[in-house]
């Protein structure tokens, strides 16, 4: 499902970039991107990202 989102051609392309992360920091990652999905913005309201998603 992430490749497809991030609109890589394969999952090799996928897993060559984020493999190398923790799984905590994934985990606590993929809890802000839903956060920010569910509720429209950012986890700090007042970050000024205007509910754009920001690198995590």
């Amino acid at each position: 499902m992430i490749m497809e989102v991030l609109g890589h051609s394969s999952i090799r392309v996928t897993m060559d970039i984020y493999t190398f992360v923790r799984l905590d920091s994934q985990r606590s990652a993929i809890d802000r991107v839903g956060d920010a999905l569910r509720d429209g913005n950012g986890p700090d309201d007042d970050d000024g990202a205007g509910g754009a998603l920001v690198a995590v």
